[in-house]
């Protein structure tokens, strides 16, 4: 049992942040730098387990589990990140609407000599959606750091007619699988909760 490591989250994300408290862990957050550019013929499952696995590893210090974590938007086999201004939020949202695509995360744990991983998938259908909604949507700010342009827990959940699988993938870290992963890891999750 890792009893003395410190549980580190190697992201910036709000969302993973919030999860993971919510899940009841103490945590220190460290983010990981690192490039995100996808790889020549890399698919969606491939990518974001590689960039999770890295992010992990990057910032390692004895003492220490760092969870690292990816998601991406994956529609019709294309890999949909952030959008990088107004007209490609616009695409990308066209693109999604009145449709399903898949939201997959990558999560890993590191303990400095073994790494732990999974990557997880859900199905996502978003009601049709018009340009000029989707232009509202943008000035507000919420959709320009999110995976497809959009956030199913904010604003953007008027959008979404159901989830398939983990709701809580789509936001940036599948609960139920990441306490899988802890618990592999030997790290103490329910004594963490009862002595936070």
């Amino acid at each position: 049992m890792k009893n003395n490591c410190r549980l580190v989250l190697a992201s910036q994300s709000p969302r993973r942040f919030d999860l993971l408290t919510q899940m009841g862990f103490s945590f220190d957050v460290a983010p990981a730098d690192i490039d995100e550019t996808p790889k020549r013929d890399e698919g969606a499952e491939a990518y974001v387990g590689r960039l999770a696995r890295t992010k992990a590893q990057v910032g390692w210090h004895a003492g220490q589990l760092n969870l690292g974590a990816d998601t991406i938007v994956v529609k019709d086999g294309a890999l949909l990140g952030k959008p990088e201004n107004r007209a490609h939020c616009i695409q990308m949202l066209q693109q999604l609407s009145g449709s399903s695509h898949q939201v997959f995360t990558g999560v890993a744990l590191f303990d400095g000599a073994e790494t732990y991983s999974v990557v997880v998938t859900s199905t996502v259908y978003l009601r049709s959606i018009g340009v000029d909604e989707i232009g509202q949507y943008w000035e507000t700010g919420e959709p320009q750091d999110k995976a497809g342009a959009y956030a199913l827990q904010g604003l953007g959940g008027i959008f979404v007619q159901r989830v398939e699988g983990s709701y809580s993938n789509v936001i940036g870290l599948p609960m139920l699988e990441t306490e899988d992963l802890l618990n592999q890891a030997g790290f103490p999750t329910w004594d963490e909760r009862r002595d936070g």
